[in-house]
Formats: C-alpha cells, structure tokens, sequence
C-alpha cells in the first residue's frame, strides 16, 4: 500500500512515514561520519599548504586523489594480489579453527593437550615467523597464503572453544535425557548455540586478514599493496604511499561490511542484530 501523506493541525503535510525514516536514518548514521570526512579533509589539506609542507613528507588530500586516479589500473592491480591472499588465507582459517576449535571445545582430553601448544603458538610474534615462512613455502603468495592464516587462526579457535562450552547444560541434559546422539546434540544445540561467538571471531579474523596479507608481502612477495608500499616509500613516493593505505583502508572496511552482512543474514534472531 502506498504511503499517504497527512494533513497536520496547521494545515501543512506531513512526510509519508517511509520518507520520514528516511530522512532520520541519513541525519543519524550518514551525515556525521560524512562531515566527520569533510573537516578532517579539509583541516589535512589547509594545514598542509598553509605550513607548505613537502608532498614527500606529507601530501595533501587532494595529491592523492589524483594519485589514486592516475594509477587506478596499477593499483587496483596489486589490491588483486592481497585480495586473493587475504581471502584464501582467512578461509584456510576460518576451516582449521573452526574444527580445531571443535576438536578442543568436544573432548576434555585434547583440550588438556593441544590449549597450552595454541597458546605457545600464539605467543610467538608474527613478524618474527615471516623470514621462517619465506624458507619453508618460498617466495609468494603462497607464503602470504600461510602467514594470514597464523594472524586469523587462534581468534577463530577461541571463539569455537568458548561458543561450544557456552551451551546451556541444563539443555544439555534434557536433550541427552531424550536419548538425542551426540551427533544430534552438536548439530541442535551446541553449534547453534555456538554460532554468535564463532561469527564474532571469525568477524575479528576477517579485520585482521588484510593485515596478514601486506605484512606478508612485505617479506616475501614483489606483488600487492604492502610491496607497492614499501616501494613507493624507497622512492620518496608518499602520495603513492598514501594511496595504497587509502584503498587498503577502504579495503579493509568493505570486508568488515561484509562480515556484518553476513552475520546479520546468519542471526537475524539474535539481540546483537536488532535495532
């Protein structure tokens, strides 16, 4: 049915309801990030020509711009590469952790075994692992492929771990007291249960993926943004520099929009998703 408009005590016409929440959701959540941009913009690009500070220490936003217009093709090209091992890497991920997560989560015997060898693994710093990955997978992306998986890994095997053991045992015990296999209870109960705080984890995996990858290219690799970033930071080329930060960045943003896509899609249920 098609909104009406209608007529207030004054004589004037009310918006329809569908353009009246329209109206309110772009005043609430579009226009403050978008004047957010604006100022911010404008203060970087005032204080840079104001100050006259050189484009090799600090470009302007707008020698960016034009920077990210004219190599577009160049630069879309290497986001290729990190797209491909950020992905690739994360599903890897998202596959391993989520059954390690469960092989932990199910059996009190490996969690004994295996929780103390995850958490010695995590403790290692990634960067100290890159040169040992460049040794034993070569030089490429498939080395890229495994040091995203050792930045997005143990969040996935946390939250497997914990959604598992968050199940209601009074449930649990119903569902068991009904004769339900175990097969049945970690598909019906568990594994919906668990779902949220997987999700959330694998949420946190997907922000750091991006990031796994360029520190990866960074070592082992001559394509992508992290090796176009260190490039253009050896040739004093800072407004390319900052280019490919920019489109990481909105890089990196796309993929959390996409994760809280599917998240929503997936718990249209669950109090995080209202509102």
């Amino acid at each position: 049915m098609k909104a009406v408009s209608l007529p207030r005590d004054d004589g004037s016409i009310a918006a329809p309801p569908d353009q009246a929440v329209g109206r309110s959701k772009f005043v609430t959540d579009i226009l403050p990030p978008l004047l957010s941009a604006v100022i911010g913009f404008g203060l970087w690009e005032g204080l840079v020509r104001y100050y006259a500070v050189a484009p090799y220490v600090l470009p302007a936003p707008s020698l960016v711009f034009v920077e990210l217009i004219r190599n577009a093709h160049y630069l879309l090209t290497q986001l290729g590469w990190t797209v491909l091992a950020a992905a690739s890497g994360v599903v890897l991920a998202i596959v391993l952790g989520v059954l390690a997560g469960a092989l932990v989560g199910l059996s009190s015997t490996a969690d004994r075994m295996l929780t103390p060898w995850l958490v010695v693994v995590h403790a290692v710093p990634k960067v100290v692992v890159a040169p040992l990955f460049l040794i034993w997978f070569g030089f490429g992306v498939q080395s890229e492929i495994f040091f995203v998986v050792t930045f997005t890994f143990f969040p996935i095997v946390v939250a497997t771990i914990t959604g598992l053991k968050s199940a209601d045992p009074d449930v649990l015990q119903m569902v068991r007291s009904m004769g339900a296999s175990r097969t049945q209870v970690l598909r019906k109960i568990m594994f919906p249960a668990a779902l949220p705080i997987i999700l959330s984890g694998i949420k946190l995996s997907i922000s750091l993926a991006p990031v796994g990858a360029v520190i990866g290219e960074f070592v082992a690799s001559n394509q992508g943004l992290g090796h176009l970033l260190i490039r253009a930071v050896g040739d004093m080329d800072t407004a390319l520099a900052f280019a490919a930060v920019t489109l990481f960045s909105i890089f990196g943003v796309l993929l959390w929009r996409a994760a809280e896509f599917v998240e929503g899609r997936l718990l249209p249920w669950h109090p995080s998703q209202r509102g």
